[in-house]
C-alpha cells in the first residue's frame, strides 16, 4: 500500500466477500473460504497446522510491522521536531490493536527495497526479505502480488487497488528520445509480460537504461521527470497530484496501463493472517475505514453481492 512524500494513496477497500473467495481461492483454499471460519479444511483452523508445506506461525504477542516512510501513508517519527509517527498506516494500525488487543511496534525501514528476489535467489535487503527472516510480522508497504512474493509469503485480503499511469515533463512531451523511469518490479514484470506492443517498447527502454531508470520513491522520480526528458510509471493518483503541486510543469498521460490489486503480507503460514483478516472486515462493517478513506481525502470502492 505506500511510499511517497507526494502521493496521496489509493487505498480502495474491497469490502465484499466475493473479494474474500477469490483471496482464498489464490491460497488453496478453494471458492468456498471463509476468513470468519476457525478451520475445516486441511489449510486452515486455529491451531498448528502445515501451511503450503510450512510450519505454522503463530500470532505474535506484539506485531512488528517494516514500513518505508512516504510522507503520506507513513511519516516516520521526528525526533528533533519531537513529533511521532503518522498518517494512514498509523491511524490504521492503532485500530488493529484496539480491534485486536495485540499491540505492534512499527520501524521505519527506509534503507530496504519493496521486494524482489536477488539474483542469488535470496531476499535480502527487501521488505519481503524481513518477512522471511522473521525480523517483521507485517509488511505496511504497497506491494502487488507477483508469483515470486506469492511463493515465499501471505497475503491479507485485498486492500486496496491501483492504476499504473504515466507522469511526464509537461513542457517536452513524450518524444521518443524519452527515457523512462520505474519504481516497483513488480510493475516492471508486467510491463515485461505484456503482449502490447507499446508496453513492450516501454520494457525496453527501462532495461536499457539500468540502472538510472529504476528510482526507489515518487519523490525521486518526479524529481527527475522535472529536471529532464523523463516519464514515470507509478500509481495512481500520485501523478495527478504531482501535475497539479507543480503548476503544469508535469503532466500525466491520459488512460491507464493497467489496473492492479495491492495486498499487505504476512509471513507464510502465519496464523495473523486469518486474525487481521477478520478485523479488517469488522473495522469495514462498524464504519471505521469508510471515515478514515474519508479522513484522508481518499475515494471508497464499495461492492454488493
Amino acid at each position: 500500500m505506500f511510499s511517497h512524500s507526494l502521493k496521496m494513496f489509493p487505498l480502495v477497500l474491497l469490502l465484499s466477500w466475493a473479494d474474500a473467495h477469490y483471496y482464498g481461492h489464490a491460497h488453496g483454499h478453494g471458492p468456498y473460504y471463509n476468513p470468519h471460519s476457525g478451520g475445516g479444511s486441511d489449510n486452515g483452523g486455529s491451531s498448528g497446522y502445515a501451511y503450503n508445506g510450512c510450519q505454522t506461525v503463530p500470532v505474535p504477542r506484539n506485531i512488528r510491522v517494516f514500513a518505508i516512510p512516504d510522507g503520506f501513508l507513513y511519516v516516520a517519527a521526528n525526533a528533533s521536531a519531537g513529533t511521532p509517527d503518522s498518517g494512514f498506516l498509523v491511524d490504521l494500525l492503532n485500530a488493529i490493536k484496539q480491534q485486536s488487543g495485540i499491540p505492534y511496534t512499527l520501524t521505519s525501514r527506509p534503507d530496504l527495497k519493496f521486494g524482489n528476489v536477488n539474483p542469488d535467489g535470496t531476499w535480502d535487503g527487501t521488505l519481503i526479505g524481513a518477512l522471511i527472516n522473521d525480523e517483521a510480522d507485517l509488511i505496511g508497504a504497497d506491494l502487488t502480488i507477483n508469483a515470486e512474493r506469492e511463493a515465499v509469503v501471505d497475503f491479507l485480503v485485498p486492500l486496496a487497488t491501483y492504476s499504473l499511469q504515466i507522469l511526464y515533463n509537461a513542457q517536452k512531451g513524450l518524444n521518443n528520445g524519452v527515457q523512462y523511469l520505474i519504481r516497483d518490479d513488480a510493475d516492471l514484470t508486467f510491463l515485461k509480460i505484456s503482449k502490447n506492443s507499446t508496453l513492450q517498447a516501454i520494457y525496453r527502454n527501462i532495461l536499457a537504461g539500468m540502472p538510472d531508470s529504476i528510482v526507489q520513491s515518487d519523490t525521486e522520480g518526479a524529481r527527475k521527470v522535472l529536471r529532464g526528458n523523463f516519464a514515470y510509471l507509478t500509481d495512481s493518483p500520485f501523478p495527478q497530484l504531482a501535475a497539479a503541486q507543480t503548476g503544469g510543469l508535469l503532466g500525466v498521460q491520459p488512460g491507464t496501463l493497467g489496473n492492479f490489486l495491492i495486498f499487505l503480507p504476512v509471513q507464510q503460514g502465519s496464523l495473523l493472517r486469518e486474525k487481521l483478516n477478520i478485523v479488517l472486515l469488522e473495522l469495514a462493517e462498524n464504519g471505521f475505514l469508510p471515515a478514515l478513506f474519508s479522513k484522508y481525502g481518499l475515494v471508497q470502492f464499495s461492492t454488493t453481492n
